[in-house]
């Protein structure tokens, strides 16, 4: 049986026996909508839909995790953005935004930081997680949330931003500055109300140089987990992230989420000691394309290298099978 005790134990680095499974990243597949009636693109939108589509890896599975939000554009959206809305087997994106120009800027004016939370999609994920963890306190709940880097990069546009930090650091930085306020906001009222928040790290090394970790990711990542009161914090960065890891691993969240299936000992190794290693299972590979019994085994081998929580390593595939995940959840017991 999963327990939310057990999952307090682990993040706490206080186990005993096999890891227990989780669900700390997306969780929403087209089963699960068809089971409760809430689809995507509605429950983007809408708390009560919300809810009901998040519980149902606890209701049809058994996981004692509930998660929110499904996408992770909310804090674009509230900062001027438009979006696709998204479909029912495709998350919402970026699409524009009023800071977009052909050469990177300094950032003008925003609204107040106090402001931020109080409305748009933001303040519907604080009204859902405040719900979940009042009616379901049995239930160990996640939020996710951006990073300052992946709000700026949004914001500016991805191509200008990427380019920018390699012609004109300086004015990216700026951009990194200048969101960091807000999304250290949001992360403090997330811990309010949470016991795990999910923060999505753009330093992977596709996307920013190692080199350059330190001054776009290091600094302005330790202020926003400074910034979470009373709950646990799990890093993810997707991608790349050898050079790295041990960075990662260092500033300050409880636990890292990385692409760790190609090599699970040796990440195990890196980052022993420095934080707790969550994940261990393919998304794609196994949870998605795989059969019950290789979801199984890979949760298995990692839960025997000393992975504190097995996981899918990246957001649940909307086309997975009822089979796989309920076989992650009751891995334990094969």
């Amino acid at each position: 049986m999963n327990t939310k005790q057990e999952l307090i134990d682990a993040m706490n680095g206080q186990h005993d026996g096999m890891a227990p499974p989780a669900l700390f990243s997306q969780t929403g597949t087209a089963s699960q909508m068809e089971a409760c009636g809430c689809y995507w693109p509605e429950a983007f939108f809408d708390v009560d839909k919300l809810m009901e589509l998040a519980l149902q890896p606890s209701k049809l599975f058994g996981f004692a995790t509930v998660r929110i939000p499904f996408d992770i554009t909310c804090e674009a959206e509230r900062m001027g953005c438009t979006l696709d809305g998204g479909d029912s087997m495709k998350q919402p994106a970026v699409t524009g935004s009023p800071y977009m120009t052909e050469s990177i800027t300094s950032p003008p004016e925003l609204m107040p930081v106090d402001e931020y939370i109080t409305g748009g999609r933001l303040a519907m994920h604080l009204e859902a997680a405040e719900k979940l963890s009042k009616q379901y306190p049995d239930l160990f709940l996640t939020a996710s949330m951006l990073d300052p880097i992946g709000v700026a990069s949004f914001m500016v546009g991805f191509e200008q931003f990427m380019m920018a930090t390699f012609m004109e650091p300086d004015k990216t930085l700026e951009w990194v500055d200048k969101v960091s306020p807000y999304q250290n906001e949001y992360a403090k009222a997330l811990s309010e109300v949470c016991d795990n928040i999910f923060i999505l790290s753009g330093g992977s090394e596709e996307i920013l140089p190692a080199e350059q970790f330190e001054t776009f990711i290091g600094g302005n990542t330790r202020k926003l987990l400074s910034n979470t009161r009373g709950c646990f914090t799990t890093l993810h960065c997707c991608g790349i992230t050898d050079n790295i890891l041990e960075s990662l691993a260092g500033l300050g969240a409880t636990a890292i989420s990385v692409e760790s299936w190609k090599d699970p000992e040796g990440i195990y190794e890196r980052v022993k000691g420095k934080a707790r290693l969550v994940g261990g299972v393919d998304p794609i590979g196994c949870l998605m394309s795989g059969t019950p019994k290789d979801v199984i085994d890979s949760a298995k081998k990692c839960s025997l290298i000393g992975f504190d929580v097995i996981m899918p390593e990246c957001g649940v595939p909307p086309q997975t099978n009822n089979e796989n995940l309920l076989a992650l959840s009751k891995y334990r017991e094969s």
